[in-house]
């Protein structure tokens, strides 16, 4: 599909409604958006155009895909869409009125200000020794010759860092109650994939509790120890006032205390798992990955954050796995009001998908857009930086990750610890990854390697 100018506006007008992919009875397209989502929206995006409707059971959504699609939700997304039935319930769920990704306009910005420090390079470069020494414990903990699940393995050492990093506080005995509570928020009230009844169930009550228990317990800690340590994002939640100059809510407080815990346990967790598939699955490349990582990671101490990015093979690897296996390759929103996209309507409160990710498998921006290449973000190519809204893992517009840097110092981090430890292979060896929505895309649970060399 060639590249055109696509120009929205307010209104409807006599416009028509976006044409419908094509779906199986009953089902529509759910089969094809939990196994295999971006292959369902470039199909999509190629026979019908720049937007088109999929049904997945018994939801409805729109679908806004390609370049134009990006830069709408980049420059008009506050105009005419709304995070607030997507998350919303979400937030209402942990008590919390004021949490950033359900917010929208002065509210969400005044949220973000507050909250941008505590999400930096800045704030994370304390604890960048540590989450280095906590990957190589968890590391040397794979017995030799013996398989382990990825996803859960890379889950648990996530989370096992970012305790002391976002909360100076040791969470990870609440690990599997805070894996569990994040799931059935997500499934319940974002992807809306499990009913509501879902969080009357004796499990999911438990796990609340626990959770709610381990976000009191770190803001009481924090309130009774204010200094002597490095700021962190709670530090600055508690010493903030609301829009309107009035102190965050307990539930607000309560939100973005976990929050951190919540991106986390999917985001980061399924990129690293994505990345040591993709390193694994092309040996030259993780020749080259690990040969830096051996001159540079070789002393007790880490090389200075600064010099992080300069490590062009790794750094490489970590963007060319955010562009091949986006985490984050759509993003979910309701219309707030009535609006017209490539001469299509969308009425207000339609349930809108922007496909952010689609323009990675574009070969106009990414020649051989299904070929993992490391070297497209070294000059000349520079592939990530060669327009607005092409290179897009981190959504777009007001709503664009917070801790995307730190996530990108967090995933080197990682792999550097791992590939320093460890030396891992498939299991079984002619291993093809398999990715699921639960709820956002990951690896499957079946993903496994076997530890089979240590340093």
């Amino acid at each position: 599909m060639t590249t055109q100018t696509i120009t929205w506006e307010s209104g409807t007008g006599a416009a028509p409604p976006p044409p419908e992919a094509r779906g199986l009875p009953v089902l529509g397209s759910a089969l094809d958006f939990l196994n295999r989502p971006m292959e369902l929206f470039l199909e999509n995006y190629r026979s019908l155009g720049p937007i088109f409707r999929i049904r997945a059971l018994n939801q409805n959504y729109v679908v806004l895909a390609g370049l134009e699609a990006n830069l709408f939700l980049a420059q008009a997304g506050e105009e005419y869409l709304t995070s607030e039935p997507l998350f919303g319930d979400f937030a209402r769920e942990m008590g919390a009125e004021n949490f950033t990704v359900a917010l929208d306009g002065d509210p969400h910005r005044h949220l973000r200000r507050i909250q941008r420090y505590g999400y930096s390079k800045q704030a994370m470069a304390p604890h960048l020794d540590t989450m280095y020494a906590t990957a190589q414990k968890w590391a040397r903990s794979w017995p030799q010759g013996e398989t382990f699940p990825v996803r859960d393995q890379v889950q648990r050492i996530v989370f096992d860092q970012l305790g002391p990093a976002v909360a100076n506080h040791d969470a990870y005995a609440q690990f599997e109650e805070v894996r569990y509570y994040f799931n059935t928020l997500m499934n319940v009230f974002t992807i809306k994939l499990w009913p509501r009844f879902m969080l009357y169930s004796p499990r999911y009550r438990r796990s609340k509790k626990v959770v709610h228990e381990m976000g009191m317990q770190v803001l009481a800690e924090h309130a009774e120890a204010m200094g002597g340590r490095s700021r962190d994002l709670i530090d600055d939640m508690l010493a903030a006032k609301d829009l309107h100059g009035n102190p965050f809510s307990e539930g607000d407080l309560l939100g973005s205390t976990i929050g951190p815990f919540f991106a986390g346990l999917d985001t980061v967790a399924n990129t690293q798992s994505f990345l040591l598939y993709a390193l694994h699955k092309h040996p030259e490349t993780l020749a080259r990955v690990q040969a830096e990582i051996d001159e540079h990671f070789s002393g007790d101490e880490l090389p200075p954050m600064r010099q992080l990015h300069e490590f062009k093979a790794l750094y490489g690897a970590v963007l060319e796995t955010l562009r091949m296996y986006p985490v984050a390759p759509f993003t979910p929103r309701g219309a707030s009001k009535p609006f017209t996209f490539a001469g299509h309507r969308v009425e207000a409160g339609e349930q809108v998908m922007i496909a952010n990710g689609l323009t990675h498998f574009l070969p106009q921006y990414f020649p051989e857009p299904q070929r993992f290449d490391i070297d497209r973000y070294s000059p000349p190519r520079d592939e990530h930086h060669q327009g607005a809204g092409i290179f897009a893992p981190y959504t777009l517009g007001a709503h664009t990750c917070l801790g995307a840097g730190v996530a990108e110092l967090q995933l080197m981090i990682t792999t550097a610890a791992i590939l320093r430890t460890v030396r891992l292979a498939f299991s079984p060896p002619d291993y093809q990854l398999k990715i699921i929505m639960t709820p956002i895309p990951s690896p499957e649970w079946g993903f496994k390697m076997r530890a089979e060399f240590y340093d």
